[in-house]
């Protein structure tokens, strides 16, 4: 694991070394042959992957050009239920989970050609899951941990992500106006778990999962994170 770590962190180093170079040596007169379908106009995004995570989403966004054509800003929304996850297993366990997905980058295109850009972004990303889930609830609690006795019962719980990337990626044209955006990134991320209607001293914790995936209330984290993916893009107004 130490070792993909490191060769990861060295490729993303590397990515960064071109970067700067590339911007060294930009003047206005590089411009590329298309430059409308990636940096001056707007792009519909669409993220199918985030279909295939166990946290589901219909993930789509939107990238916005600034000024400097070199600029642009990305937002991303996307929304989810278990009811039309593809994981049988998740189905089951969260019959009644829903997940909302937020991602804000900036981009800095550093190298634009005919066949498309690449690009280094910096990115925030925040997810919510919300849950059904029946827990034991301890009632008449002294203290937390010590109370009368256990009732099973329904409790919403909630469960955040908050993260940060820097990423580096690549946009290649498949049509005038249709792209391919692909990026990898490394960052850091962390998790908050938190409950509705009671204390959360006053939940027994059944769960064996690892803390990335635990339903029990707390604070995990900030650990290393990795990404990695692919969006369909569609370019808008007048090339």
């Amino acid at each position: 694991m130490k070792r993909i770590v490191f060769f990861l962190l060295v490729a993303l180093a590397g990515s960064i070394s071109v970067i700067a170079q590339d911007m060294y040596q930009y003047t206005p007169t590089r411009a590329p042959q298309y430059p409308d379908s990636l940096n001056r106009q707007p792009i519909l995004k669409f993220a199918p992957l985030a279909l295939f995570d166990p946290d589901n989403t219909l993930q789509v966004g939107i990238e916005i050009p600034l000024p400097d054509p070199r600029f642009s800003v990305q937002q991303e929304a996307g929304y989810g239920h278990s009811a039309f996850n593809v994981y049988p297993f998740q189905r089951e366990e969260y019959p009644n989970r829903e997940t909302w997905r937020f991602r804000t980058q900036l981009r800095m295109y550093y190298r634009m050609n005919e066949s498309g850009a690449g690009y280094f972004a910096a990115e925030y990303l925040f997810k919510k899951n919300s849950i059904q889930q029946l827990k034991s609830v301890g009632m008449d609690c002294a203290s937390p941990g010590q109370c009368a006795y256990f009732q099973t019962r329904n409790v919403s719980l909630g469960r955040f992500v908050n993260a940060f990337h820097l990423k580096a990626g690549w946009q290649y044209y498949l049509a005038p106006r249709m792209n391919l955006d692909v990026y990898f990134g490394l960052g850091m991320r962390n998790l908050t778990v938190r409950t509705l209607g009671q204390e959360n001293e006053q939940l027994r914790n059944n769960s064996n999962s690892l803390w990335f995936g635990t339903d029990q209330p707390g604070r995990y984290g900030p650990i290393g994170s990795f990404t990695f993916g692919f969006h369909l893009g569609w370019v808008l107004g007048k090339l």
